[in-house]
């Protein structure tokens, strides 16, 4: 894991999404996906963050699959993003 991941992931974890946000914003490789989907989803644009988790669990290859997993988690059992989830299907 990079600086900049690991200090977007710290800051999620502080409760600062905007902080996580501006880290990896213009990053567009799996593990900045998952964070951006992440914060998305902790400012509540929760279609957004659907479509970011999508994105990163589809994108991290076959030697990564705990993070895919990580991310197909967070779709399906975070209970906003899993309302919209069900609601689209």
């Amino acid at each position: 894991m990079d600086s900049l991941v690991a200090s977007a992931a710290r800051l999620l974890a502080a409760g600062d999404p905007l902080g996580a946000l501006k880290s990896v914003a213009l990053r567009d490789d799996p593990p900045a996906l998952a964070l951006r989907g992440i914060a998305m989803a902790q400012l509540g644009d929760y279609e957004r963050a659907r479509k970011l988790l999508r994105r990163a669990a589809r994108s991290f290859g076959a030697r990564e699959r705990l993070a895919q997993a990580r991310c197909i988690l967070i779709l399906f059992f975070s209970p906003k993003v899993s309302e919209i989830a069900r609601a689209s299907r």
